[in-house]
């Protein structure tokens, strides 16, 4: 361990509340998507595409930055990309105030979000293993959880605020925006620890290692995850109101953001379960919840679709914390970075292609059809999952 780790919590506490701060500004625009697809007439492959956006950001950090901190160290970072978060909400709320080309400042604005979101996630991983007090080991666990936490946090307060305060589509960005300023104060005011610079380089730089079954599984599972996430926060808005008996961006934020508390909370729950016990679990869970999509749209359900959230949101939490586990266990930390990169970027696949064809098939045959067949691919996909690790066992 580094001599010069910090003998307090301050520097820990201040890059995990980056973290929150960064994966809040992610998911907050979630409940907003109904009230632009009404207020600008997007169709849904629209809608889904604001979404992508911010994805695509968020993987163009893992591919271009993911080893920035190796060079000029994670404290940097942080602030770099707490910059950048700040520029993008700015560009969101402004989308708002523009009759014409709004769609686009507002894309802008969703990529710069997801390229901060990127680096923050990276940088504050490891961040919080530097900074943390010697002889203390909860750096991943706090990771997995303040992520999640977070998540749940952007759609949740973003989507009360804006079914109940004025300027619905500019207030929730400047209410976020007001702690991503204070926090980016303190990573200014925080002195980074002493560590080796090495040169900087901005070209892909993914690792993966040698024995990587187990790891291949972890990350799909995480796909799976995040493509079932990303479906009810990208489109999940525009079906709820078929499905459950109230309506409005608090109701949706509340159900998009409920999928990712639990998450954090089934993790706190289970953290002493070995991998070998929460990655099957999580597999059944998630392709469990994916079933109950169906007669949720087949037949109006509100329980099943509200008990498919439940499962897909433990589901979640139980995969995303087997496969950083996964990751620590098979990498040090010369190589950490790269590997957690090349985990991240294939989780993050699952928020982008399924959530651009859902939202396709949703135009061509109608929003029913296309959540049923999405998630009987994504049950297939979990069972599939589950015994290849069967088998590797």
């Amino acid at each position: 361990m580094p001599s010069d780790r910090p003998n307090t919590w301050g520097p820990f506490i201040l890059t995990a509340a980056t973290l929150v701060t960064g994966t809040m500004g992610a998911t907050m625009a979630s409940p907003l998507f109904p009230l632009y697809e009404a207020g600008w007439g997007l169709l849904h492959a629209q809608t889904t595409l604001i979404y992508v956006i911010y994805m695509l950001g968020v993987l163009a950090s893992f591919l271009f930055f993911a080893r920035l901190s190796d060079s000029i160290g994670a404290v940097t970072v942080l602030r770099l990309a707490s910059g950048l978060m700040l520029l993008g909400l700015i560009a969101s709320a402004g989308a708002a105030l523009l009759p014409v080309g709004g769609l686009w400042v507002l894309f802008t604005g969703r990529f710069l979000i997801g390229v901060a979101s990127g680096m923050i996630s990276t940088a504050a991983a490891m961040g919080m293993a530097q900074l943390e007090p010697q002889g203390i080991r909860h750096a991943p666990f706090v990771t997995s959880v303040t992520t999640m936490a977070g998540f749940g946090l952007g759609p949740l307060v973003c989507g009360l605020i804006a079914q109940f305060a004025p300027w619905p589509l500019i207030t929730p960005y400047v209410v976020v925006l007001v702690p991503v300023m204070a926090i980016l104060a303190g990573l200014l005011r925080l002195k980074p620890p002493a560590r080796p610079r090495r040169p900087v380089s901005l070209l892909p730089q993914l690792g993966w290692p040698a024995q990587s079954g187990l790891l291949l599984v972890g990350s799909f599972a995480v796909f799976a995850a995040y493509a079932l996430f990303s479906l009810l926060a990208s489109l999940a808005p525009s079906f709820l109101g078929d499905v459950l008996p109230w309506r409005g961006p608090g109701v949706s934020g509340t159900v998009v953001g409920s999928v990712l508390f639990l998450s954090a909370g089934v993790q706190i729950i289970a953290r002493k379960l070995p991998t070998g016990r929460t990655l099957p679990l999580a597999l059944g869970l998630m392709g469990c919840g994916a079933l109950l999509l169906i007669p949720s749209m087949l037949f109006n359900a509100a329980a099943a679709f509200l008990l498919a959230d439940v499962l897909i949101g433990l589901g979640h939490g139980l995969s995303f914390m087997s496969g950083i586990r996964i990751v620590h266990a098979m990498t040090g930390d010369e190589d950490r970075a790269g590997v957690l990169a090349s985990f991240l970027s294939i989780s993050y696949l699952g928020a982008i292609f399924p959530t651009l064809a859902v939202g396709y098939l949703a135009d061509i045959s109608g929003l029913g059809t296309a959540v049923i067949s999405f998630g009987a691919a994504a049950a297939l996909l979990c069972v599939a999952l589950a015994l290849l690790q069967r088998r590797l066992r």
